[in-house]
């Protein structure tokens, strides 16, 4: 297999196999010799070393090198560990993007893919109603009283619940720089928290810095987004409606399969409303508009359930009320 055809076997193994530039961020990440191992996972490294001719410590070599990268993830299973590439496109992206010695030729490739390619990856996930990877979690302090709000519906209680956390930067706003919202807010649970913290990637912090962490995101706009089930995952990421991956497509139907929306929906309160014009310029996914009687007004379906506009409203008339079952979230 030529090089060429090898970079292009690994792009199709993420899910972008017509794409120009994911092969170019390939080169980057790793030489043909390694791009070649890369293609023979998922393997151990005994059989690895068995295939290409190398020693045991040439091969753990290899591979150390490329899991800080971010290409490489380790799987332990009845005592033997194996090694696998990243799932899809978006699992590349992350990690390879927090690579610490990360050239900033990949980052710019990385935005370029991000710009010109990727808006085709959610589009399709819709098309073809695929499970969306991410759903929103509420800021519930101004979810109605009489609602049921689960322990994976509450970003605090999730990082209460978790065994290990630690945070890493945002990789979407380390590429995009589309705006100044904060950067290290993205929140690794358990298994991601230990993967960030032994590949040097993330810091290890208490539940109590996470909290703090989460109202930061919240007084800056940030929607939580989690992976789309019930419980307590690997992730929180605190995302803006400009640089993020999943949130932006979420404001086009056409696009929005990438996350579903929160269990809840905003709901304004007339007589306390003053049409002070914040919260449409606050909604991360334009779903509010002013009235012509000058109140605000939610846009049903376009509501996302995130509760920024309940945060940021000077006269606490907007809340949120739940308008799906506990069974919306998949278990």
């Amino acid at each position: 297999m030529s090089n060429e055809d090898l970079y292009r076997e690994l792009s199709k193994k993420v899910g972008t196999e017509h794409s120009r530039i994911v092969p170019e961020i390939w080169k980057i990440v790793c030489s043909p010799d390694e791009a070649s191992v890369l293609n023979a996972l998922p393997a151990t490294v005994e059989e690895l070393a068995d295939r290409f001719g190398k020693t045991l410590q040439e091969v753990d070599g290899m591979l150390q090198v490329l899991f800080h990268k971010g290409v490489v993830f380790e799987a332990v299973r009845e005592g033997k560990t194996s090694y696998r590439m990243p799932r899809h496109i978006v699992q590349f992206h992350d990690a390879s993007t927090l690579w610490p010695e990360a050239p900033q030729s990949m980052l710019d490739l990385w935005r370029r893919y991000t710009e010109e390619e990727y808006p085709q990856i959610p589009a399709l996930l819709t098309a073809m109603k695929v499970p969306p990877f991410f759903r929103v979690v509420p800021i519930n302090e101004k979810i109605e009283t009489r609602s049921q709000v689960l322990v994976y519906e509450d970003a605090a209680r999730i990082v209460e619940g978790a065994s290990v956390i630690a945070v890493t930067n945002c990789p979407c706003r380390m590429i995009m720089h589309k705006c100044d919202k904060p950067v290290e807010v993205c929140l690794q649970l358990n298994k991601g928290a230990e993967y960030a913290i032994k590949r040097g990637t993330g810091r290890p912090i208490k539940a109590d810095e996470a909290k703090a962490i989460l109202r930061t995101a919240e007084e800056a706009g940030l929607v939580h987004l989690t992976e789309n089930k019930a419980g307590v995952g690997t992730v929180i990421c605190n995302c803006c409606g400009c640089c993020c991956i999943g949130l932006p497509f979420a404001k086009n139907p056409e696009t929005s399969g990438m996350l579903v929306p929160s269990r809840y929906r905003a709901v304004v309160e007339p007589e306390l409303c003053t049409a002070c014009g914040v919260c449409p310029g606050e909604c991360p996914v334009g779903a509010i508009v002013l009235t012509d009687g000058r109140m605000a007004e939610i846009r049903g379906e376009a509501c996302i359930g995130c509760g920024i506009c309940t945060h940021v409203c000077p006269t606490d008339a907007i809340h949120l009320r739940a308008v799906r079952g506990e069974d919306f979230i998949p278990s």
